[in-house]
């Protein structure tokens, strides 16, 4: 038998674990906030915050873009939940299916997008002001600016990737997530206005009817994004480019492109709604 070189050697038994998710499946990417209730809880207004939702319906619109193969995204709290699948047998799944690949780019990407977003929130609303007291509101030196930097918080995200054979087991993973995402908002809301004590043992309805008897805050009333999280998905957008011709002429066209837009979710343990959701995604229509 022919000796292996070291590249070789090295290489073989690197590909011993390269493992690969089945391409011609349902391929669903889950990624999740690392220690985000640690890290961000008293940032941001409770039961939700407008600018927390935006970054992560931004970062999943990024990995949306980003990463070949997706149809759906699903984002409530600090995770997001990607739908992939190739189109035609000549397109390809991101990186061909290989877990290591996937996993770390993926949360990779959703970390560098989050953090950006964070870190220009951060200083949008110059929470740093508490350390450079001398600081002006718009205008901050390169030495402030730097040291921020330096000191802030990074955040982090993990990802996991699997396959599921069918539609309905694609369909299934969603509304596992839905159904997490409305308890956990029915608690929020609650546990922002209610004392500890006294929601003890309680399910989430009656928590709720507590909230609304004794606060007056109907938990109905918040938004779908709020409730049931936000869904990613593709739509055609009107954008227009405005340039000056050869002649120097000034010149505005109107074009259309397809465009990641988060929308309100809805309430998936709902027939008639995963119906809907299925004419949004059609890989998840059962046949």
């Amino acid at each position: 038998m022919e000796e292996l070189t070291l590249k070789e050697k090295c290489k073989q038994y690197q590909k011993l674990r390269d493992y690969c998710v089945d391409t011609d499946k349902y391929i669903i990417a889950h990624i999740d906030g690392r220690s985000f209730s640690k890290m961000i809880k008293n940032k941001f207004k409770k039961p939700f915050d407008s600018d927390f939702i935006n970054m992560m319906n931004e970062t999943a619109s990024y990995l949306c873009a980003m990463v070949q193969g997706v149809h759906l995204a699903y984002v409530q709290s600090d995770e997001i939940s990607l739908l992939i699948k190739k189109n035609t047998p000549e397109s390809d799944v991101f990186f061909g299916g290989r877990l290591c690949k996937m996993q770390s780019i993926i949360a990779s990407l959703a970390t560098a997008k989050f953090n950006q977003l964070y870190m220009a929130d951060y200083f949008k609303k110059c929470d740093y002001k508490n350390t450079f007291e001398d600081c002006e509101e718009t205008l901050y030196t390169i030495s402030e600016c730097v040291d921020a930097i330096e000191n802030f918080p990074l955040c982090q995200f993990d990802c996991k990737v699997w396959d599921v054979d069918t539609a309905n087991d694609a369909m299934a993973w969603f509304l596992f997530r839905n159904i997490d995402c409305t308890k956990n908002s029915r608690q929020q809301a609650a546990q922002t206005y209610l004392p500890h004590n006294a929601l003890l043992g309680l399910d989430t309805d009656t928590q709720i009817k507590m909230l609304l008897d004794e606060k007056g805050i109907d938990w109905n009333s918040f938004s779908g994004g709020e409730k049931w999280g936000r869904l990613i998905y593709r739509e055609k957008e009107e954008k227009t480019h405005t340039f000056i011709n050869k002649n120097g002429e000034t010149v505005t066209e109107t074009y259309v492109r397809n465009a990641w837009k988060p929308h309100d979710g809805i309430d998936l343990t709902v027939a008639e709604n995963r119906e809907k959701l299925a004419d949004i995604c059609p890989i998840l229509k059962i046949e």
